[in-house]
């Protein structure tokens, strides 16, 4: 089997399949392999995106500042909360704000998490991802006005009105809009958790705590379980810290 290539026009045989040209072109000019395909660039948020970074810091403060300043429930149901909420309205007034905010800095952040885009990764999850959180965290955020009615009513009602004045103010619209917003809301933070992962914004390992700010003081672990609660932000930490801190 011939080996090689006619001669060129100096009488120098090539070897076939190693053709000077190639040779010739810059390594930089070869397709990239899985190392620099890895390498996504810089991130580049506009300004509103930094500042939505700086909400996304403010949020886990927050909402774990309103997780602390709660009052205790001291009795079962919805008597036990109005009481609870009634025992101590500054306190109660504090935790409903702080919670408040740190929901509308969440719908702020959650689209400026698009600013953490650098290739085709996580470009249609990212963006539903983060439209489901907004529109939790917005629903979530004006569902904390309820806590100052019962405040007033807890200390201008005896409990047994408080608690018919409350259930009789949360006809069928209103449970909609209280299971939406806590759906989107809560389910909202795992999801644009995972989203930053596959758009690799942040590290994998990491997304999963998105799913526990909510569920962690959920086991009634007092300050403990609101400090852990608030760590499961992490994900959103990371990104924005990414945002505000871009060059």
């Amino acid at each position: 089997m011939n080996l090689f290539s006619p001669a060129v026009a100096d009488g120098t045989a090539h070897p076939t399949g190693c053709p000077t040209e190639a040779a010739a072109v810059d390594a930089s000019d070869r397709p990239a392999g899985r190392g620099r395909a890895a390498d996504l660039g810089p991130v580049r948020p506009n300004r509103l995106q930094r500042l939505g970074g700086a909400a996304l810091l403010a949020a886990p403060v927050l909402m774990t500042g309103g997780m602390l300043t709660s009052p205790e429930q001291t009795g079962p149901g919805e008597a036990g909360y109005i009481a609870s909420l009634a025992a101590d309205p500054a306190l109660s007034i504090l935790s409903a704000n702080l919670l408040h905010y740190g929901w509308v800095a969440l719908a702020v952040g959650a689209l400026a998490t698009l600013g953490l885009l650098r290739g085709p990764r996580g470009r249609v999850f990212l963006p539903i991802a983060a439209v489901i959180l907004m529109f939790g965290a917005i629903q979530m955020s004006g569902l904390l006005l309820s806590d100052w009615f019962l405040i007033s009513a807890g200390n201008t009602l005896s409990i047994e009105d408080a608690v018919a004045m409350d259930a009789n103010a949360k006809e069928w619209s209103v449970a909609i809009w209280q299971f939406s917003g806590m759906g989107a809301g809560i389910l909202g933070i795992g999801l644009v958790s995972l989203a930053l992962a596959r758009a690799k914004a942040i590290s994998w390992w990491i997304a999963p705590l998105g799913f526990l700010p909510w569920i962690v003081p959920a086991f009634g672990l007092g300050p403990i379980g609101a400090i852990l609660g608030g760590l499961c932000y992490l994900p959103l930490i990371v990104a924005g810290v990414r945002l505000v801190a871009a060059k």
